[in-house]
């Protein structure tokens, strides 16, 4: 096969649609040298747990918390930046707690 044809097959299977994927990536980097990151799949895995436990779907978690189940997807991948009220929501939608904290 030359290089044309192989270029011609593989030209098949493109999307029409443009990737995301640097931007994406920049953001991961972005992310991790900001140090919230690792604290968002922590949570995420948390969640994720007590979820299972619970026998909870994104569904549920979503209706519980007024969002829609793709943005519990995305908490769920841990790469979302989550504001307290969103912990707040999630620690309320689970009944669990997420932060631990103490006031002087």
């Amino acid at each position: 096969m030359t290089r044309e044809e192989a270029i011609a097959r593989l030209s098949l299977y493109k999307s029409d649609t443009p990737s995301d994927w640097r931007e994406d990536e920049g953001r991961r980097r972005s992310a991790k040298e900001k140090g919230w990151l690792q604290y968002s799949r922590k949570i995420a895995i948390k969640v994720a747990m007590e979820m299972k436990c619970q026998g909870l779907t994104r569904q549920d978690v979503a209706i519980r918390m007024g969002c829609s189940p793709q943005y519990v997807s995305r908490l769920l991948k841990g790469e979302e930046n989550l504001s307290l009220e969103t912990i707040c929501k999630l620690e309320n939608a689970l009944n669990m707690a997420i932060l631990q904290y103490e006031f002087a």
